[in-house]
């Protein structure tokens, strides 16, 4: 049985999780915090990678260590042969994880954090808060707080072309879900996480993810 290292909220790991609980995969589930956990990891890779999500599988662990080369996504479909990666698609497959993984990840995870940090426990915030200053600049989550309402009506404008396409198909590219499908899905979860923002207006896009 493989085991999926990973942060609850995270994005990318709501998709594998997606993915492993909608094929049926047996698969157990290890919660890291991000401020002292990232050695779990870092041992299971033997120091190649600290990122999540993780999967370990017997002694072999796979994390993600290219932009959009999805190697655990891929490792799974591989080993479990789901057809998520169809050859035929491999192009146009990139073009909108790169949509989805910049775009709208970019606003999606900051209405979320901004709900969602201030909630942590103390050390876990702290430490958090400090990555995210390094990264995005001091004072960030307060920011993204007090620009909440206006990142999520951007987030729902992002999400419009994504509703477009799904005007003539159950899913992005057709009619049964790829794996661009779960990295919007992940995306998408990541946004309604904390529990208080709610999916835009969008009929086909809702859908989806009654579908997904």
């Amino acid at each position: 049985m493989i085991t999926l290292i990973q942060f609850p909220w995270s994005p990318f790991c709501i998709t594998l999780r997606r993915i492993l609980a909608r094929h049926k995969i047996p698969h157990r589930v290890r919660n890291i915090s991000p401020d002292a956990d990232r050695g779990v990891v870092i041992r299971a890779t033997k120091g190649r990678g600290y990122s999540v999500p993780c999967i370990v599988d017997g002694k072999r662990a796979v994390v993600d260590l290219t932009p959009f080369g999805q190697e655990v996504a891929r490792y799974v479909d591989r080993k479990y042969r789901l057809g998520l990666f169809p050859r035929d698609r491999e192009g146009v497959q990139l073009i909108l994880a790169q949509y989805i993984e910049n775009q709208l990840e970019d606003v999606g995870f900051r209405v979320n954090d901004s709900y969602v940090v201030p909630t942590m426990p103390l050390v876990e915030r702290v430490m958090l808060i400090r990555y995210k200053e390094r990264k995005f600049g001091k004072g960030c989550i307060a920011h993204w707080t007090r620009h909440r309402a206006k990142l999520s009506q951007h987030f729902g404008e992002l999400l419009k072309p994504m509703d477009n396409l799904l005007a003539s198909s159950p899913f992005l590219l057709g009619d049964k879900p790829l794996f661009v499908d779960y990295d919007l899905y992940g995306i998408v979860e990541n946004f309604l996480f904390n529990g208080k923002t709610k999916l835009p207006s969008l009929k086909n896009l809702r859908r989806w993810h009654r579908a997904m």
